[in-house]
């Protein structure tokens, strides 16, 4: 590569680091020869160098030209480094290209062909339209229900004393809430403790909501330690000792209720 081209790939010249001329401070700066043993006296630590653009010959730090190395090789180890990443990137892309978003089709009676996105949304369309009977599906959360499923209990508990999806039956809707509660669910023990303090299906009675919700915020139930709380504010101190004592492990769980 010819010198006139050279000089253009020196970084730390580019820059304005390394050595100047002090004349033209210019940085395109070569070493010099000593021009005699006396010159070289007392100049420890120095050299000399020659302006390539003004001509001017100089004594300048050996440092610099140390400085002038390093930063010329950072440079070059930064551009190698570029080059490399950029090249696995080409050859990543290269070699696994984005594939085609392809439109599947369905095939209706008619012969028409509708894209995926359309057979979709009409699927959808069927199945809101084709709900299940909400009787049909309030027996197969009873039968779920019986067979021991808690989270059935739960919510057929719920159906019950809403009446939402089911005719209302608070009485039974207690029922399978103290069944839930029974086996020790948390979630479970606070809605029984939510039917005690609300009066729902069952006579109204702080003190044993009062117990229910300490056995689910036992277990970790943050609503139930939070409305436990909140009620214990209402209570008489003889109400609260009372309700500490049915609190107790020892004290029997929620009564069975028979199946019809």
């Amino acid at each position: 590569m010819p010198p006139s081209i050279l000089k253009y790939f020196d970084i730390a010249r580019l820059v304005g680091a390394g050595i100047k001329c002090p004349a033209c401070k210019g940085t395109h700066c070569q070493p010099s020869r000593w021009h005699s043993k006396h010159e070289k006296l007392g100049a420890d630590g120095y050299r000399p160098y020659r302006c390539e653009d003004c001509t001017n010959r100089f004594l300048a730090a050996k440092r610099a030209a140390l400085e002038r190395t390093l930063i010329n090789a950072a440079a070059g180890v930064l551009l190698g480094l570029g080059v490399l990443i950029a090249g696995d990137l080409w050859f990543e892309s290269f070699n696994n290209p984005k594939p085609k978003r392809v439109e599947l089709a369905s095939t209706v009676p008619s012969g028409k062909t509708i894209t995926s996105a359309e057979a979709q949304r009409q699927t959808g369309d069927k199945a809101s339209g084709a709900s299940e009977d909400p009787t049909e599906l309030a027996e197969k959360l009873k039968k779920a229900a019986e067979d021991g499923d808690v989270r059935a209990m739960l919510q057929l508990g719920r159906d019950l004393a809403s009446g939402d999806k089911i005719p209302k039956d608070v009485e039974q809707a207690a029922q399978w809430m103290q069944l839930a509660a029974a086996t020790g669910n948390a979630e479970g023990m606070f809605e029984l403790g939510s039917f005690y303090r609300d009066g729902v299906g069952l006579a109204q009675n702080s003190v044993r909501a009062y117990a229910w919700f300490s056995r689910a915020a036992a277990a970790n139930h943050l609503t139930a330690r939070q409305a436990r709380d909140e009620l214990a504010l209402t209570m008489s101190a003889e109400q609260l000792e009372e309700a500490n004592i049915l609190t107790s492990p020892t004290e029997p769980v929620a009564k069975t209720v028979r199946r019809k």
